[in-house]
């Protein structure tokens, strides 16, 4: 997963980055408040860096099989 950025142009999504996205790709949009700040936790920093160092590495989870064990409660 990526996080990209852009704007709203004549209600379509700009990326900022310009690179086009696969068709068909799955997006999730976050609507953000540039006013706003998104608060974290030294901790809850440390787990998004850790889950992008294992993204490096290649240790990836299915997010079927995440969703599932999330329904689960495990």
């Amino acid at each position: 997963m990526h996080i990209r950025t852009g704007t709203i142009v004549e209600g379509v999504i700009v990326l900022d980055d310009k690179e086009l996205l696969e068709e068909g790709a799955p997006v999730t949009v976050w609507i953000g408040d540039p006013n706003e700040p998104v608060r974290a936790t030294a901790q809850e920093l440390q787990l998004i860096e850790d889950g992008k160092a294992a993204a490096a590495r290649g240790e990836l989870l299915d997010a079927r099989r995440f969703f599932h064990e999330l329904r689960r409660g495990g």
